[in-house]
């Protein structure tokens, strides 16, 4: 299992799929029904919506604010405005960066508990057999 990093949505890539999206990460990790793995991936959900939420509400309070300093009235609130935005951003880029690290953690967990590789070899009367399972 790869996890290949993406503006969106985030992709890992498994034994020849392209796992793209919550829904199909979910099917992928409840499947194992591997505790850790399921508490990794609501972490990583959970970091990423919050994220994405804190993200637009800064970038409208930044508007906002810079639209009131910009006019005569309300400076006061324009400012705070533009603080509290800025603030819910920088929020906003560490609670995504968290959540890429959550699953990137959950991606390594798996192929530590999960991704076996074996071989067999199969031999009989005149024929001989390898099977490399993945």
């Amino acid at each position: 299992m790869h996890y290949i990093t993406n503006p969106k949505p985030n992709s890992i890539f498994y034994r020849d799929t392209l796992y793209r999206g919550s829904k199909e990460f979910m099917q992928l990790f409840y499947r194992t029904r591997d505790q850790e793995l399921i508490r990794l991936y609501g972490k990583h959900q959970s970091n990423k919506i919050t994220g994405q939420v804190l993200g637009v509400v800064g970038s409208f309070a930044l508007i906002f604010g810079i639209s009131r300093v910009s006019s005569d009235d309300q400076k006061g609130l324009g400012w705070a405005l533009i603080g509290g935005g800025f603030a819910s951003t920088l929020t906003s880029g560490y609670l995504l960066m968290q959540s890429q690290r959550h699953l990137q953690s959950a991606v390594i967990l798996f192929n530590q508990r999960h991704n076996k590789a074996s071989l067999g070899i199969g031999l009989a009367q005149q024929q001989a057999g390898l099977v490399y399972k993945f």
